[in-house]
């Protein structure tokens, strides 16, 4: 639902603000219900996948740290995000509400992309298919993001053979520290049987 929330804004099927209310929010707190009350292999998909995905979110952030250091602009996406959420436009601004909630989506993006992930990895998978099956899943979602209008719309000010193989790059290490994560946390012999 995340992606869903920017993606449909972005191609003008919603606007941000009103999907994250009516449809994100609602979505999470069923989530997080069923994290508590399902199944435990599906309380540890939720669970899991979710700490994973912030820890390898945490992990890309740093990577692309000194890219930022160097004057390219990519976390300045953050605020835009922020912007989106709460006024459902661009307006620049930068101030600490855009700024909290650009980053909370952005880390509720990384929570999601780890339950996904761990959703289509089965669970009797080999540490291999874990860890490579991640990187797989965070270099597709980029591929398919850049299919998408989010360059554009956000007006990312670094040139095209800049920002590609740098937010590639960022995912790929976004997707091993998801698999590394996962390769570490799962258990070789599943606890709910």
């Amino acid at each position: 639902m995340s992606f869903a929330c920017l993606l449909g804004h972005f191609y003008g099927w919603w606007p941000m603000p009103l999907f994250a209310m009516c449809v994100l929010l609602p979505a999470t707190l069923l989530l997080a219900i069923t994290a508590v009350r399902g199944e435990r292999e599906t309380r540890f998909i939720i669970v899991q996948g979710a700490l994973a995905g912030l820890f390898a979110a945490v992990i890309y952030d740093l990577f692309r740290v000194p890219f930022v250091l160097a004057g390219k602009p990519l976390f300045a996406v953050f605020p835009q995000f922020g912007q989106l959420l709460l006024f459902g436009q661009l307006n620049g601004d930068t101030s600490f509400w855009p700024q909290l909630a650009g980053w909370a989506y952005h880390f509720s993006n990384g929570a999601a992309l780890g339950i996904m992930g761990a959703a289509m990895i089965p669970l009797s998978a080999s540490s291999q298919t874990r860890f490579w099956g991640s990187v797989a899943w965070a270099t597709l979602v980029e591929l398919l993001l850049l299919l998408s209008p989010y360059y554009r719309y956000l007006g990312l000010h670094l040139p095209m053979n800049q920002f590609i193989p740098i937010t590639l790059a960022a995912h790929l290490v976004f997707g091993a520290a998801l698999g590394w994560y996962f390769v570490r946390k799962w258990p070789s012999q599943p606890v709910w049987k």
